[in-house]
């Protein structure tokens, strides 16, 4: 992490544990908001049989996993423009999801080749912010209140998915390219725009969840109120991966300044990323010093996910932070190119048996706290 983000974080979460000082006995044992306990699902996760994917699902609720973040692809849905939507992998999710009792919230990216501004790169963004808005608006009409998923899937209790993530870190060239350095604010408050029509034009009620801003995201999110954002989100969203789980308080109560700068505190934050990979000792130090600080042993990870809910219950009712995405469910635990393959809460074996880490243990008992 950068030295001036690092100061200003830093400078934040003194702020914010003076402001917090005593917890009153009862305030201590306020319930976090519904929702509060997330995961993240890709990876490892999505590898397996039926019957092993029907076992994560049974086991994150038993764990106490109340809402989870997956990727729906627009590519793998509407591979070409004349293509009936193939709807297999998102039905599969939102089945899983209701049969266990879990919120979904799907993080909509990925055009397909012909949608896409720049054909050959996998990171373009949609050549047309309408075509990305109707494909939304398919979603809605099939998993939203009264969706025809619903209809179809009457042995189901249902549960309408009423939040939407509308991308993911566009201030990312891989997730985001564009040539012009800070030409993804417009384009991208543009398809938030126009998302947030097309959603509310199905269902009034849902709620337009911002794309997960990475690093310094309160910069990124000042960024695009500069490019219109005010007034076209419900959900202001944070991605971040620092050292300390104090400092995800202090991004969190950084970013609930911008939104009073721009006359929106009520709005509040969820943080869709975030986690401590048990990979030391696994794989050779990295060679960035703030992943140096950022990984950890097995237990470290089970210590620092302990200390990261139970801050974010503290400060849940004052910095309106109402969701925190443990990054992620499952992951395999080999390899030496990505830490995020050492941050799963439970291992997926090469053969697809699932292997619960000293970290889902410790995501268990904060959630039953």
């Amino acid at each position: 992490m950068p030295a001036m983000h690092r100061a200003a974080l830093v400078a934040a979460l003194a702020a914010t544990l003076l402001a917090v000082g005593p917890i009153a006995h009862a305030e201590a044992k306020l319930r976090p908001p519904r929702g509060f306990f997330g995961v993240m699902l890709d990876r490892a996760a999505l590898r397996g049989s039926a019957d092993e994917q029907h076992a994560q699902w049974a086991l994150m609720a038993r764990s106490g996993v109340e809402s989870v973040r997956v990727v729906f692809s627009w590519a793998a849905v509407q591979p070409t423009p004349e293509a009936r939507d193939d709807y297999s992998s998102t039905d599969m999710r939102v089945a899983s999801a209701a049969r266990h009792g879990v919120a979904l919230l799907p993080v909509v990216l990925y055009p397909p080749q012909w949608a896409r501004r720049y054909p050959e790169r996998e990171s373009s963004p949609p050549a047309h912010a309408a075509d990305y808005a109707a494909f939304m608006a398919r979603l809605v009409q099939r998993y939203g209140p009264g969706g025809t998923f619903w209809a179809e899937h009457q042995e189901l209790r249902a549960r309408p998915v009423r939040a939407w993530q509308i991308w993911n870190e566009p201030n990312f060239d891989f997730y985001w390219y564009t040539p012009e350095q800070g030409g993804w604010a417009p384009e991208y408050v543009e398809l938030l725009r126009q998302s947030k029509l097309a959603i509310e034009a199905v269902d009034p009620r849902a709620r337009i969840v911002l794309a997960g801003f990475a690093n310094a995201s309160w910069k990124v999110l000042n960024a695009a109120y500069r490019a219109g954002a005010k007034g076209a989100f419900d959900v202001a969203s944070i991605n971040i991966f620092t050292g300390r789980p104090g400092w995800v308080m202090a991004a969190a109560r950084l970013n609930r300044g911008v939104l009073k700068r721009y006359h929106e505190p009520r709005k509040p934050i969820w943080v869709t990323e975030t986690t401590f990979p048990a990979a030391k000792g696994r794989v050779p130090p990295p060679m960035a010093l703030w992943q140096r600080r950022w990984y950890t042993t097995e237990r470290g990870m089970a210590r620092r996910l302990t200390e990261l809910y139970a801050l974010g219950a503290k400060n849940a009712r004052r910095l309106r932070l109402q969701r925190i995405y443990w990054y992620t469910w499952a992951s395999s635990y080999s390899g030496a190119d990505d830490l995020f393959d050492y941050s799963g809460l439970i291992r997926v074996t090469p053969d697809g048996a699932a292997e619960p880490q000293a970290a889902l243990r410790a995501f268990r008992r904060s959630a039953r706290r």
